[in-house]
């Protein structure tokens, strides 16, 4: 079985109208380790339905997105033998970048990706048959943090707030969660595009911004500067269908039953983030390079809060993922969100009591 960890893809160019759309998930400066090995953790001794395999192993290629924690399901099946309990010969591969993610889908080179759900939106708004069949990231979280001058959120009225970049995530959450206590972008606070986490921190240092708004480690490093947590990402969290599986329809008919295996290996992936804390922290660490048990804790405790056990998404969560894209792509505005997922697969895994088992 092979584990390839860094891949290059080159998928056809793909129209510019949705290139411009889609949204790389925030990613660690760090690279995945050349290679892993694990023995199945306990939670991949449990007995389920197709748990037994009297054929071959069938070939998947799955990519990932990002070196960050919302990728765990992925890593954790891999390293804890997960893909194999369920038929699977795993290929997994890192493609970094939700567009790249979705040329390599469409040219066929990938079957699935754990990525944003704007890697099936935007191609599915030109067109493309990509669709998302599951979501374990849910909630669209950030920490306010800030310097000593600002003591409450009042305090942020006529400050500068630092984030990706203009229409990114993190002025959707910063502009929608500060407006719930009255304060409204341009009128009471200005967005400061700084680009990445690491930047906006250094921003904080030398006073280019007032706030920043990051996501574990990073909010932990700058706490750890002498920087205040205003707002916590635990608490502050938004219904949004942020990371899960995206595949073409086409594989999706062809390959069914590839389809339903992945989809038990992750969200069994997903019980051992719940169950076997130790383990999810050993996976976390391989795939990060980061061995301080601060920050993994931290980077640990704030994707399970953001993490959803059934691995279905909200409409309103759909809704918001759409709403991302409309200021590029005004399609967005009246379309479907339905259109762009097929969740009767993973439905079905709750339904039938298969995924409340792995919680017994």
């Amino acid at each position: 079985m092979r584990a390839t960890l860094h891949g290059s893809v080159s998928g056809g160019a793909i129209a510019c109208v949705w290139l411009l759309t889609l949204a790389c998930a925030a990613a660690a400066p760090a690279g995945p380790p050349d290679g892993h090995g694990a023995a199945p953790s306990s939670a991949a001794a449990q007995v389920g339905p197709t748990t037994a395999v009297d054929r071959p192993p069938q070939p998947i290629r799955v990519s990932y997105v990002s070196i960050s924690g919302s990728m765990l399901p992925v890593w954790i099946a891999k390293d804890e033998g997960l893909y194999d309990k369920y038929g699977l010969d795993a290929e997994v591969i890192y493609i970094a970048g939700a567009v790249k993610v979705a040329e390599a889908l469409l040219a066929g080179e990938v079957d699935v990706a754990a990525t944003g759900a704007s890697s099936a939106m935007g191609p599915g708004l030109e067109g493309a048959d990509l669709v998302m069949v599951g979501s374990w990231t849910n909630k669209l979280a950030f920490s306010a943090v800030v310097g000593p001058d600002i003591q409450s959120v009042t305090d942020i009225r006529g400050k500068r707030v630092g984030t990706v970049r203009r229409g990114s995530n993190s002025e959707i959450w910063a502009t929608s969660v500060l407006g719930k206590y009255g304060l409204e972008v341009e009128r009471d606070f200005t967005i400061s595009p700084i680009g990445g986490q690491p930047e906006q921190v250094a921003a904080l240092q030398n006073g280019a911004i007032d706030v920043a708004v990051l996501v574990p480690p990073n909010n932990l490093h700058a706490r750890k500067l002498g920087f205040q947590e205003l707002l916590s990402a635990r608490e502050y969290g938004l219904d949004f269908a942020n990371v899960g599986p995206v595949t073409s329809r086409r594989y999706l008919r062809d390959q069914p039953d590839a389809v339903d295996r992945f989809l038990r290996a992750s969200a069994e992936g997903v019980a051992v983030m719940y169950n076997e804390p130790d383990t999810a922290l050993a996976v976390l660490s391989r795939y990060t390079r980061i061995d301080d048990r601060d920050l993994l804790e931290e980077t640990l405790g704030f994707e399970l809060s953001r993490t959803s056990r059934e691995m279905i998404p909200s409409p309103a969560g759909l809704r918001a993922a759409l709403n991302e894209l409309a200021s590029t792509n005004p399609r967005a505005a009246s379309a479907n969100p339905d259109d762009f997922v097929a969740l009767e697969p993973i439905r079905r895994l709750n339904d039938s009591g298969f995924i409340a088992s792995l919680y017994r």
